[in-house]
């Protein structure tokens, strides 16, 4: 009884680790001068990324798009459509005015349990 609950115990530790939703940016100065457009004002370079865990197609955990950071469950939000919002929210809260050369990039690798990840760049400018 006292390993079965341990290893519920660490399950669940593991568990609560294993999902997460991301948006980062590089800004402006920290693009070396470089243009990012011919005509606009480069403001960054945004990254979001999301990734979970699924049991077959069903999803078990994963990151949260309406709230990146946190996790959700039995929802499957580690799709494009889910993540790209997540990158013209913060584009727009940049001030940017535009968002340009947006892609994407899907992963997984697995078996039964396998992990989904979905990666979407563009640049926001003004």
């Amino acid at each position: 009884m006292k390993n079965l609950l341990m290893t519920l115990l660490a399950g669940s530790a593991l568990a609560a680790l294993t999902a997460c939703a991301s948006a980062t940016a590089v800004s402006g100065a920290n693009l070396n001068g470089e243009k990012l457009s011919i005509n606009e004002r480069p403001l960054a370079h945004i990254q979001a990324d999301n990734w979970g865990i699924y049991f077959f197609c069903f999803p078990l955990l994963t990151g949260s798009t309406s709230e990146p950071g946190s996790i959700v469950a039995f929802k499957n939000t580690v799709n494009v459509e889910s993540v790209v919002p997540v990158v013209s929210k913060r584009a727009q809260a940049l001030g940017a005015t535009k968002t340009l050369d947006m892609a994407s990039q899907y992963d997984e690798f697995g078996l039964f349990f396998y992990v989904r990840n979905v990666n979407v760049t563009a640049n926001a400018v003004k």
